[in-house]
């Protein structure tokens, strides 16, 4: 424990709509720059894209932290996001080993896209086609009575196969 208050979480009251409140409760409010507020209704990691493709230069974690008031761990989490959406960010990543071999990680983002609109989503499909030749398309009460049957019965087996043949007419 840091008997200062060195790493106490800093609150940023600030006028207008320039905080972010995230949808996950278990993330804090973020302060958002001016360059970016008209991203202000998009997830963090994509208001962070917007401001990293504004700054048009490698960007590093405390730059991030300085900017949107959040921490560096923080920073180096959304810093990571961002290298795995690639589906949203197109982005280059650096690293450079410190004397203590730990990495960090610079950003150079060169596009955002846009979001997905809901008409290219897949709809979801139906049930899958019954086929007979795959395990788990018998009936449950069938099922339940073979099971019930074999508890019972040793021969349980050859009955079911009797009454197969019964029903197939052989």
């Amino acid at each position: 424990m840091c008997p200062d208050n060195t790493h106490a979480k800093k609150q940023y009251l600030t006028p207008g709509n320039d905080i972010h409140y995230p949808g996950q409760t278990n993330h804090d409010a973020c302060f958002i720059p001016v360059s970016v507020r008209q991203y202000a209704g998009e997830p963090l990691y994509i208001i962070v894209a917007h401001w990293c493709l504004l700054q048009q230069n490698w960007v590093q974690r405390n730059q991030i932290a300085e900017a949107f008031h959040i921490t560096a761990r923080r920073a180096s989490y959304l810093i990571a996001y961002l290298r795995s959406k690639t589906s949203r960010v197109v982005s280059i990543c650096r690293h450079q080993t410190l004397p203590n071999k730990a990495r960090r990680y610079e950003i150079y983002v060169i596009r955002v896209l846009d979001s997905p609109t809901p008409s290219t989503r897949r709809e979801k499909a139906g049930p899958p086609p019954v086929s007979k030749r795959r395990v788990g398309n018998g009936d449950r009460s069938m099922a339940n009575e073979l099971w019930n049957r074999l508890c019972s019965n040793r021969n349980a087996g050859k009955i079911l196969k009797k009454k197969e043949n019964e029903d197939d007419g052989t």
